[in-house]
């Protein structure tokens, strides 16, 4: 079965040569999924410590400088501020996490130079441990993990609400909580949510793809966060899946048809 993927983050542990396109002046910044929020969200959630950084109480930053072309795709990845080799791999594997969008010029997207960083804190790591109930992600034994970060779009069978469709049509009519701004504005529509679901049934890169407004793309986000899934899989392995899931919200009505889910 055919399947299609988001391609590979590509990268060049070497000099910082970037292609004759890359541009500098821009409309718009690039910028991860989700934005700063996001990117802290998912950092805490997949971080996975070094234990020897751990023993030897290493702390500090990690900076990554790259090149985002008009595609999404990744190349020309460096490390330009390193803290010690078990640090500096982990943060490489978080950043093969991340979806980008790329700069904008005269409304086209182009390619540019970035940079980002993770800061690695040995103290705090303790503190994120018990916020979010792991030391490391927990993967089910049904299947071999896929360790590459290709992303499937089409994978062989798709990722699904731990609790099936019903349970995320519950889940929903359950938690949600209509913002107050949309409901002073008769605000009402069908808020498009964009996430990867990574094999250890978490989600990550969580954006909109279709807006509300009125604090709803917000709310919609927040209650994708709050999910668990059973992860996708391809040619028997649990793969990382890319998701759109619409989220209804209908004044003085019943929430209706919460679970069905499409791919893009």
């Amino acid at each position: 079965m055919n399947s299609k993927v988001i391609p590979l983050l590509f990268l060049f542990i070497s000099s910082f040569t970037l292609q004759s396109q890359i541009q500098y002046s821009v409309d718009a910044f690039p910028t991860n999924i989700g934005g700063k929020i996001e990117f802290k969200r998912v950092f805490e959630q997949e971080l996975q410590y070094p234990k020897i950084a751990l023993q030897n109480k290493q702390s500090g930053r990690v900076e990554l400088a790259f090149a985002i072309h008009a595609d999404s795709s990744i190349s020309n990845v460096i490390i330009t501020k390193n803290v010690s080799p078990e640090i500096d791999a982990e943060a490489l594997r978080l950043f093969t996490l991340y979806q980008w969008v790329p700069a904008l010029k005269e409304g086209k997207y182009i390619s540019t130079k970035w940079s980002c960083g993770f800061d690695f804190e040995e103290a705090k790591y303790v503190k994120i441990v018990k916020k979010r109930g792991y030391d490391k992600p927990k993967y089910s034994n049904q299947y071999p993990v896929d360790t590459l970060p290709l992303v499937y779009k089409r994978p062989d069978q798709i990722a699904m609400y731990y609790k099936g469709n019903y349970g995320f049509e519950d889940f929903i009519k359950e938690n949600i909580d209509y913002p107050k701004q949309a409901q002073l504005a008769n605000i009402q529509g069908v808020v498009k949510v964009r996430f990867v679901v990574e094999p250890n049934g978490l989600v990550t890169n969580i954006g909109i793809d279709k807006s509300v407004g009125g604090g709803c793309d917000q709310e919609a986000m927040r209650l994708i966060e709050l999910t668990k899934w059973q992860p996708a899989v391809h040619a028997g392995k649990w793969v990382r899946c890319q998701m759109v899931v619409p989220i209804y919200f209908k004044l003085n009505e019943d929430f209706k048809d919460n679970a069905a889910s499409e791919q893009r």
